[in-house]
């Protein structure tokens, strides 16, 4: 099943040559993230150089990686349509449309399907929602691409190395075989779980008249985003000895252990609990074990 997401009109602006220019001025920056934006900047643009921006799709779930990296293929793709162009320039081409693909998980979160939303309209995505597996869902989109004689051969994907088969990849990797043919391009792959958040939260970036945005369920403990059905706030957040913490749950940012990110995801995250010495969590009125 596929379909376009109904894009609302945003109320803060869209994605501008200005907010691109701000992105290449912290790749010029000599410090460690300044040196990964140049880096993921660099693959990006060498996959708009050798198969074309109309060919390259990103995939898109309202994770906080794909939101570093579609501001980041958003920036890439208003320099090579404008490579001349300053943020100050009197006149500003048209912004580039992003094929993106939003593959849904079972029972998403609501506020991950508004935020994948108001990202669409923002960052001038044409994107498709597929439901189904990985795998399928790629086919669906690849065929209907083929179909309408626009075929996509690079798909951008936020996959980080300390993700589940992360740990051999590199920039450039084509498909296995038995999967949907196109080129798996990971622009952030060696980017930390801080630097994400590092990103996200720069002074120095913005999105319209404003900052850049995350999903809310990040504001309120939660680190990694799936299903409803296996997905809570990481209990290393939990914060109900602190009542000036509104919900009760530190925001994703203040993670101390990064190697703990997905310890909202496990279903028995107690077990993460009894570890850190922390009393077992409570959803819903039923333990998590």
């Amino acid at each position: 099943m596929t379909g376009h997401l109904h894009q609302e009109p945003s109320h803060r602006g869209h994605f501008s040559l200005a907010d691109a220019a701000a992105v290449y001025k912290l790749a010029e920056e000599p410090t460690p993230l300044g040196e990964k934006v140049k880096d993921a900047l660099s693959i990006i643009d060498k996959a708009i150089a050798d198969f074309g921006l109309d060919q390259v799709a990103l995939s898109f779930n309202g994770g906080k990686d794909c939101t570093v990296l579609v501001h980041l293929m958003a920036a890439s793709a208003y320099r090579h349509l404008a490579p001349s162009l300053s943020s100050t320039s009197a006149s500003s081409p048209p912004p580039p449309q992003l094929n993106s693909i939003y593959i849904r998980c079972p029972s998403p979160f609501p506020q991950v399907e508004a935020f994948v939303t108001v990202c669409a309209a923002r960052y001038h995505l044409e994107l498709e929602a597929v439901e189904g597996t990985m795998k399928d869902a790629l086919q669906v989109y690849l065929d209907k691409r083929k179909k309408e004689e626009r075929i996509v051969k690079a798909v951008l994907v936020g996959t980080r190395r300390g993700d589940p088969h992360g740990a051999n990849l590199t920039p450039f990797v084509p498909t296995d075989a038995g999967w949907p043919a196109f080129m798996r391009v990971h622009p952030i792959l060696d980017w930390t779980y801080d630097e994400i958040w590092d990103f996200l939260r720069h002074t120095n970036l913005s999105l319209g008249d404003g900052t850049i945005e995350w999903c809310e369920l990040y504001d309120y403990g939660y680190t990694s985003l799936g299903s409803t059905h296996n997905t809570f706030p990481n209990p290393l957040l939990r914060a109900t000895d602190d009542p000036s913490v509104l919900g009760g749950w530190r925001p994703a940012w203040e993670l101390q252990d990064p190697s703990q990110e997905r310890a909202g995801r496990e279903v028995k995250v107690n077990d993460v609990l009894t570890k850190s010495g922390k009393e077992p969590a409570v959803w819903n009125g039923e333990a998590q074990n």
